[in-house]
């Protein structure tokens, strides 16, 4: 684990993968991207309806320390994207919630070779979608993962590499770099 300080913050970058998904909670401490999610929560999806594909990559938090509620959180979830749509645009969706059954803040990684109708801001299919689950009282570490994972998104070659992985390990690799 490498560490850096910048300011008051300490950012934490993962020289190895290793199993379990290492979520740690330290005040002042931004963790690196890869910290929060896990090979388990990623998933090939299968669902073309925007909603169903938000409830079925949630599944992948269903028997996992992430969240007590999975009903309420696709529930929570789905209530947001009915709101605005979180299709932020070059193939990219970001649903998220914060909700109280939720323990550790957590992201899903989801990926559509051929691409879901979100009601992107750009009009086109998304491929990945990256989904956010955190805690009520995670707000300041939720809006920092949210705000990290956009900048690393916007990338092309990324997303590209993170689309086109063979298997979870390479996704999970991608996260890694960042």
């Amino acid at each position: 684990m490498l560490a850096v300080r910048v300011g008051k913050l300490y950012f934490y970058k993962r020289l190895k993968t290793c199993g379990g998904s290492g979520l740690f909670a330290a005040r002042g401490i931004m963790k690196g991207i890869r910290e929060y999610t896990d090979v388990k929560y990623i998933s090939k999806l299968k669902m073309k309806n925007k909603y169903k594909a938000i409830e079925e990559l949630a599944q992948v938090f269903k028997d996992s320390p992430v969240c007590a509620n999975l009903d309420e959180l696709v529930t929570a979830l789905i209530e947001r994207e009915k709101i605005m749509s979180t299709g932020i645009g070059f193939g990219i969706a970001i649903p998220h919630a914060k909700i109280k059954s939720v323990k550790d803040i957590a992201f899903a990684i989801g990926i559509s070779k051929k691409g879901i109708n979100f009601d992107s801001l750009d009009g086109k299919p998304v491929h990945l979608i990256i989904l956010v689950a955190a805690g009520e009282r995670q707000h300041k570490d939720y809006l920092k993962l949210l705000s990290r994972i956009m900048s690393y998104l916007k990338n092309e070659p990324v997303r590209q590499r993170i689309i086109n992985a063979q298997n979870s390990e390479e996704i999970i690799t991608q996260f890694d770099e960042e």
